[in-house]
């Protein structure tokens, strides 16, 4: 498994989609590539597409949808990496800034910050994503 991490919007989608097309699939980037890149969004997507995706972006909403659905995220992560071991995951830090004062939305943010690091401590390779630019950080 691939991490690619950094905040909101600095590019993580297209850089996994790149690393994709590059070093799994041997070719450049021309839109045809990435068309053929099963990307999957953490948010909506289902768990028969999780199990075939190359990439599954925004993990954290993922974490997220569990979490309001009672399911045990961590449990979930786990299953995850069973099923499919090649997968390029990306994940948003969420834990910069203020600290929110919902209950619900600490526990989100700590629940996401604690799965960040069990997928980097497992993780083949982690990136850092910040304005656009991949720092490899494992």
């Amino acid at each position: 498994m691939i991490l690619i991490t950094g905040g909101a919007f600095q590019g993580k989608r297209r850089f996994a989609e790149a690393f994709v097309c590059r070093e799994k699939k041997g070719q450049s980037l021309p839109e045809t590539a990435v068309q053929e890149t099963l990307t999957v969004n953490g948010e909506n997507g289902d768990w028969r597409k999780f199990r075939q995706a190359d990439i599954i972006v925004d993990v954290h909403w993922w974490v997220e949808k569990l979490l309001r659905e009672g399911e045990d995220p961590y449990a979930m992560i786990q299953k995850l990496l069973q099923a499919n071991p090649k997968v390029v995951l990306t994940l948003d830090q969420v834990g910069c800034g203020v600290v929110p004062v919902k209950a619900s939305d600490r526990q989100f943010r700590e629940t996401v910050g604690r799965i960040g690091c069990i997928l980097a401590e497992q993780a083949e390779q982690v990136y850092l994503l910040n304005c656009g630019i991949a720092m490899r950080i494992k």
